[in-house]
């Protein structure tokens, strides 16, 4: 398996609070089946002390060489929205996953915020393809997840946490990533791991969950295939999603319909 979320990389973010337990982490995910894993620190476009590209890289390389060869680490961020998003792009000073063309996209817990659409269209022609963070937790998705397929519509891709979808995360948000996986509207799943006990990095318990709702074979894509594309920098291959239900018709249109 290939986990393209996490928060491995030490002292840096709300993740691994030490290299002890990022070395612990790493153990954990690769005894779990997981092979290489993209080191996504937090980035809220000048909001804090963001790391530069070339920090990310420099600790991507010093945490490898502690963790030797059971688990390989690749460079990322997870990009908070913000107007700053497009041109922090285009001026390389976000990493992109891998440093090729996907960028892992997060938004806030509770809300869309206004012009994402126009955002993520933006990143879309600057060569960028935005993968949507878990929006099964976010509280506005939620109450409607058929934006994410009007989303997807327009070029998004869409990573939903292994934990979602077993119910780890509360009920809305495994019923959301249910909703989602039977629309095909889940194009990866991840872990978003942040410590060794709590939210670690196992990523076969969502798999295996996904498996029983969409099939082994969909399932697997969902953790090596889509993630490998990714990492790769190649297109994910993924089926239109399917249609949610319409809303009830209006009086009038029973009527005169």
């Amino acid at each position: 398996m290939i986990d393209i979320h996490s928060h491995i990389m030490p002292e840096i973010d709300d993740g691994a609070r030490s290299l002890e337990e990022a070395l612990e982490m790493a153990s954990i995910a690769a005894a779990d089946g997981i092979e290489q894993m993209v080191s996504t620190p937090h980035m809220f476009n000048g909001i804090s002390n963001d790391p530069e590209p070339a920090e990310i890289l420099d600790r991507v390389g010093r945490l490898q060489e502690a963790i030797g060869d059971k688990l390989k680490i690749l460079p990322g961020n997870e990009v908070h929205i913000s107007r700053e998003i497009v041109d922090h792009a285009k001026n390389n000073r976000v990493m992109k996953i891998n440093q090729r063309n996907y960028m892992l996209v997060e938004f806030p817990q509770l809300s869309i915020p206004f012009r994402a659409d126009d955002l993520l269209w933006r990143l879309r022609e600057a060569g960028v393809h935005p993968i949507l963070a878990h929006p099964e937790r976010n509280a506005e998705i939620q109450r409607r997840p058929a934006i994410v397929a009007e989303m997807i519509e327009r070029g998004v891709f869409v990573q939903v946490t292994a934990m979602s979808v077993t119910g780890e995360f509360g009920q809305a948000a495994r019923a959301c990533a249910e909703t989602l996986l039977k629309h095909n509207c889940v194009h990866i799943l991840a872990t978003d791991t942040h410590r060794p006990a709590r939210r670690a990095p196992i990523l076969s318990k969502g798999r295996d969950a996904a498996a029983v709702i969409v099939g082994a074979a969909r399932a697997r894509r969902l953790v090596f295939d889509n993630p490998l594309a990714v990492i790769s920098g190649e297109l994910i291959l993924s089926e239109p999603p399917l249609p949610f239900d319409s809303p009830r018709p209006s009086l009038l249109s029973r009527l005169f319909g």
